[in-house]
C-alpha cells in the first residue's frame, strides 16, 4: 500500500491544477508594485501580472491567463488598465474551468458507478437469501398443499401419479350386490310364484302389459348374467363358461322375439299336401297354382296391408342380385329324365329370361298395383295371371327371391304367412333356406294330406330336420289336415281323421294345435253346385271340418298376439328358475371362499371404503411422489446457482448493470452546462463581481439528483432481472417438478420488495460515490475531502478498487487522485478508526 500512498505526491494536479490549494483563500492583503492593494481571492483563480515580462502568467494549476496583448486604458483611476478587466476575465476563466470540471466529474462518476457500484458477491448473497426465503415458504406450506390437493387425489385428477385401480373391486362389489339382491328378489321362490300366477291369470287384452313385464324381468336377468361374468373373470380369469354364454344367447333371443313388431308364420309341406289351396283360401282368391298345375317354386309371403303400405299395392316381386343369382345358377343340377342338351337349354333359358327382365328395368323389385278400383277384379285377375307364371315356372326359382302378396283377408296386422318351397328341391341351398325360414319363424303350419293319414318318410324326415334345427320348434307348430273332404263316407273321414291326428301327436304336435280344414270351399263361389256339394259333405262330417279353416286362422292370430308373448314369458321364467338360481348361489359361495370382498367393505359403501383407502395412502404418496421430489429439485437448482454457477452469476450481474447503466447515461453524458451564460443570466445588476460558485453548486446538486434517478432506474432493471431469473425461475422449477402445485404455490416475495432491497444495496455505495465525486466543486476542497473520506468509510473496498487502478493502467483520474490524497490525509491523522481501511491501504499504526 506504500505504492498507493507515495503516488499521491505525483497527483497534485487535475489536468495541471492543484485542487486542494485552489480551494484555499489568502487572508492577508498583498501590495502590487505600485503599492496598490487588492482583496485576497482564491489563489487558484488569479492571473498574476508579471510587470517585467509584461505578460500575464498562469498559476500552478494551468488556468487560462489573460491575453498578453492587453492594452493600457486611459483612465482617471489609480488602477492599472489590466486590473480593470481582471474581475470579468477571472469570472469567464473560472466559469470555463467549472464547466470542464463538471464534465470531467460526470464522466468519472459514471465510470466509477458502472464498474464499481455493484458488488456482485453482495448481490449473490442477496439473491441467495431470496431463494432461501422462497424455499422456506415452500417447505412451510407443505401441509397446506397436501390438504388442498387431497380432493384432487380422491377424484384421481392428479396427472402423472399411479392410482390404485379400484375398478375391479367396484365391479366385484357391484356384482356381489346384484347377486345378493337377485337371490332374495327376482330369483326367489316368491318371485317365481308371483310370475307364474301372473301368466296364468292374464287376459288376452293385456298383451302389451305382458310384454312390458317380460322386458322388466329380462333386464333383471341380464344384470344377473353380467354379475356372473364379472365373478368368473375374477376367479377363473375368463369371461364365463359355456353354460352362462348359452344362457345369454337364449335370453337375447327371447328378448328379440318379445320385441318383434311383425311375426312370421311359415306354411310348409311336401308336394300334393294342399299348400297352394290353403294359401289361396287365406288370400280369398286363386293366385297360387293348385294341384292341377305345377307346385309352388318361389318363396311367397302373404302380408296384411298396413298403414304405411299403398292400399292399391297388390304384390311385390324381389329379384336375386347378381351374386345371389350366380350362386344358385352354378348349383343347378340335371333332372333325372333330362338330357345334357335339355339341361343346357334350361340353363340358357334361365339366363335369357333374367337378362330380359333386367332390360325391362324390373330389378331389383317389381311392384303390381290395382290402378282402377272400380275394375278391381279385372286388374287383379290380370296381375294374378302374371304372378302365377312367376310362381309356377321353374325358370324363376333361380331368378326371384321372394313374392310378397297383400291381402285384407288375413287376421290381425302384426304377422305374415310365408309359403316356403324347396323342401323337395334337389338344390341343397333351397332346402337349407327353407329350414332357416322355419327356424327363424315364430310359428309354422304343417299341412298333411288326410287321404294318406300315415306320414310318409319324406314328411317324417322334414319334421325331424325342423326339430334338430330348433328344439322348441314343436311348441309353435300347427298341424293342418287337408283333403278329408274327399272321403266318401263319414266312417272313412273319422278313421282318417283319427289316424292323421295321432300321427301328428306322435311327432310332438300339441293336440290343441291340430286342425282339420277344407280350404277349397273358401275359393268356390257360394252359388255354384260345387260349393253346395262340398257344404253338404262338410255338414255330414261334423263341426271340426266345417269350421276348421276359420278356427285355424283364429288360432294362428291368437297364438301370435297372445300365446306367443305368453310362451316367451313362460320360457323366461323357466330360464331364470332352471339356469340362473343355481349359478347365483354358486358364485356367492365363491366370493366368500376366495375373499373377493374385503372385510372392511361389509359395513360401509364401496365409495366410503375406497375413500378411506385413499386417505390412508395419501400421506405417503404426497411426501414421496409430490412434495419431496419438487423440493429436492428446487434445492438442487438453488445449489447450482450459488455454487457451480457462481462465477456465471457474478459476471452476469456485473455485465447487466454495466451495460444498462451505460445505456441510460448516454444522454446524461452528452448534456453540457454553459456556466458563463448562466452566470450572466443569474447576476442581474452586480455584474462587476461575478462568482460562479453558487451556480456550480446548484448545477451539481441537480446532476446528482438526475444521476441518482438513473441509478434507481438501472437498479429496477437489475432487480427485475433477478426476479425473473431467480424468483420466477424457482417457481418454474417447482411447477415443472410438481405440476399439481401450479395454481397453489405462489411466492410471497414480490417484485416491489426485490426492487427495494436491490435499491438499498446499490444506493449504499452509489450515493456516497456521487456525493464524493460530483456533488461538491473542487473549489470546496475541504467539503469535498470530507465527502471522499466518508465514501472511504462507507465503501472501503470500492474505494480501494478505484485507487488500485492508479499506476496499473497509467490512470490519473480525479477519483484516484482525491482518494489517494484523502488516504494520505488519514495517514497523517491520528484518528484512524477502522481496521479494514488500515489493512486495505497498508497503513501502519
Amino acid at each position: 500500500m506504500n505504492r498507493i500512498i507515495n503516488s499521491s505526491d505525483q497527483l497534485g494536479n487535475f489536468r495541471g491544477q492543484d485542487h486542494s490549494s485552489s480551494a484555499s483563500t489568502e487572508t492577508s492583503r498583498k501590495e502590487n508594485r505600485n503599492g496598490t492593494s487588492i482583496s485576497s481571492i482564491p489563489s487558484g483563480s488569479l492571473s498574476i501580472y508579471d510587470e517585467q515580462s509584461k505578460n500575464p502568467t498562469t498559476d500552478g494549476r494551468g488556468s487560462r491567463t489573460a491575453s498578453a496583448s492587453t492594452k493600457s486604458i486611459v483612465t482617471g483611476t489609480t488602477l492599472r488598465p489590466s486590473a480593470l478587466a481582471f474581475s470579468n476575465q477571472q469570472a469567464v476563466e473560472l466559469s470555463e474551468r467549472v464547466s470542464e470540471q463538471i464534465i470531467a466529474d460526470k464522466a468519472e462518476v459514471i465510470n466509477m458507478i458502472a464498474n464499481y457500484a455493484v458488488e456482485p458477491s453482495e448481490m449473490l448473497h442477496l439473491v441467495e437469501r431470496w431463494i432461501q426465503r422462497l424455499l422456506g415458504e415452500f417447505k412451510r406450506q407443505r401441509d397446506s398443499f397436501k390438504y388442498r390437493l387431497s380432493d384432487k387425489w380422491q377424484n384421481e385428477e392428479l396427472p402423472n401419479l399411479t392410482y390404485e385401480n379400484h375398478d375391479h373391486l367396484r365391479q366385484v362389489y357391484a356384482a356381489y350386490r346384484d347377486l345378493e339382491q337377485a337371490r332374495t328378489g327376482v330369483l326367489s321362490q316368491k318371485s317365481f310364484d308371483q310370475l307364474n300366477n301372473y301368466v296364468q291369470d292374464i287376459s288376452e287384452s293385456e298383451t302389451a302389459a305382458m310384454k312390458e313385464r317380460f322386458n322388466q324381468v329380462a333386464d333383471h336377468y341380464s344384470k344377473v348374467l353380467h354379475a356372473l361374468e364379472v365373478i368368473d373373470r375374477e376367479v377363473y380369469h375368463n369371461s364365463s363358461d359355456s353354460f352362462i354364454s348359452g344362457t345369454k344367447k337364449t335370453l337375447a333371443k327371447l328378448k328379440q322375439l318379445n320385441n318383434k313388431e311383425t311375426h312370421t308364420i311359415c306354411i310348409v309341406g311336401l308336394e300334393k299336401a294342399g299348400k297352394s289351396t290353403y294359401t289361396n283360401a287365406l288370400l280369398g282368391y286363386e293366385l297360387v297354382p293348385t294341384a292341377a298345375e305345377r307346385c309352388t317354386q318361389v318363396r311367397t309371403v302373404l302380408k296384411p296391408p298396413s298403414g304405411d303400405v299403398d292400399q292399391s299395392l297388390l304384390a311385390t316381386v324381389k329379384f336375386y342380385d347378381d351374386d345371389e343369382f350366380q350362386l344358385f345358377y352354378e348349383k343347378m343340377v340335371k333332372k333325372t329324365d333330362e338330357t345334357d342338351d335339355q339341361f343346357k337349354e334350361r340353363q340358357r333359358r334361365v339366363m335369357v329370361v333374367r337378362e330380359d327382365l333386367k332390360s325391362k328395368s324390373k330389378f331389383p323389385e317389381e311392384h303390381f298395383r290395382v290402378d282402377n278400383l272400380n275394375g278391381f277384379e279385372t286388374d287383379r285377375s290380370a296381375i294374378c295371371h302374371e304372378l302365377r307364371d312367376y310362381i309356377t315356372d321353374e325358370v324363376y326359382c333361380n331368378i326371384i327371391k321372394e313374392i310378397s302378396i297383400y291381402s285384407n283377408k288375413l287376421r290381425g296386422q302384426n304377422y305374415e304367412l310365408l309359403d316356403v318351397p324347396g323342401f323337395d328341391s334337389p338344390i341343397k341351398e333351397h332346402r337349407t333356406a327353407g329350414l332357416d325360414a322355419v327356424k327363424n319363424a315364430d310359428a309354422f303350419v304343417f299341412l298333411t294330406n288326410g287321404q294318406q293319414p300315415n306320414l310318409t318318410q319324406p314328411q317324417i324326415r322334414l319334421l325331424t330336420e325342423i326339430q334338430q334345427n330348433h328344439f322348441e320348434a314343436m311348441q309353435r307348430a300347427f298341424g293342418i289336415i287337408t283333403k278329408l273332404d274327399l272321403c266318401l263316407t263319414p266312417t272313412t273321414y273319422a278313421d282318417h281323421h283319427e289316424k292323421a291326428v295321432n300321427e301328428l301327436i306322435a311327432k310332438k304336435f300339441k293336440r290343441d294345435h291340430i286342425y282339420v280344414a277344407c280350404p277349397r270351399i273358401e275359393s268356390v263361389r257360394e252359388d255354384s253346385d260345387e260349393y253346395d256339394a262340398i257344404d253338404r259333405k262338410l255338414n255330414t262330417f261334423g263341426e271340426d271340418i266345417r269350421h276348421g279353416f276359420e278356427r285355424s286362422k283364429d288360432a294362428l292370430n291368437k297364438f301370435i298376439e297372445y300365446e306367443l308373448p305368453k310362451t316367451h314369458l313362460k320360457q323366461l321364467i323357466e330360464l331364470g328358475r332352471a339356469r340362473l338360481c343355481h349359478s347365483v348361489i354358486e358364485r356367492l359361495n365363491l366370493i366368500r371362499e376366495k375373499r373377493l370382498i374385503p372385510v372392511g367393505l361389509v359395513d360401509v359403501s364401496i365409495d366410503d371404503y375406497i375413500h378411506q383407502q385413499k386417505m390412508e395412502s395419501w400421506d405417503q404418496i404426497y411426501e414421496t411422489n409430490i412434495f419431496q421430489p419438487a423440493f429436492e429439485k428446487a434445492n438442487d437448482w438453488h445449489s447450482n446457482v450459488v455454487t457451480s454457477e457462481r462465477l456465471k452469476f457474478i459476471e452476469d450481474v456485473r455485465q447487466t448493470f454495466h451495460d444498462t447503466f451505460r445505456e441510460k447515461t448516454k444522454q446524461f453524458l452528452s448534456s453540457t452546462e454553459d456556466i458563463q451564460r448562466q452566470l450572466h443570466q443569474t447576476y442581474t445588476y452586480t455584474k462587476l463581481q461575478l462568482n460562479p460558485h453558487q451556480l456550480d453548486s446548484d448545477i451539481r446538486e441537480q446532476l446528482c439528483f438526475a444521476l441518482e434517478q438513473i441509478v434507481d432506474d438501472t437498479s429496477d432493471i437489475l432487480a427485475k432481472h433477478f426476479y425473473d431469473q431467480y424468483v420466477c425461475g424457482l417457481e418454474s422449477i417447482i411447477h415443472k417438478a410438481c405440476p399439481y402445485l401450479k395454481d397453489l404455490y405462489r411466492a410471497h416475495l414480490t417484485l416491489e420488495r426485490c426492487m427495494h432491497e436491490t435499491h438499498a444495496m446499490i444506493l449504499r455505495i452509489c450515493r456516497p460515490m456521487i456525493i464524493a465525486t460530483l456533488r461538491y466543486s473542487h473549489l470546496d476542497s475541504e467539503v469535498k475531502t470530507n465527502a471522499i473520506t466518508e465514501f472511504i468509510y462507507v465503501a472501503p473496498t470500492v474505494a480501494y478498487n478505484i485507487a488500485c487502478t492508479t499506476g496499473q493502467q497509467g490512470s490519473n483520474s480525479i477519483a484516484e487522485t482525491n482518494i489517494c490524497k484523502s488516504i494520505q490525509f488519514l495517514i497523517n491523522n491520528n484518528e484512524m478508526t477502522t481496521k479494514i481501511i488500515r489493512t486495505l491501504f497498508n497503513i501502519k499504526d
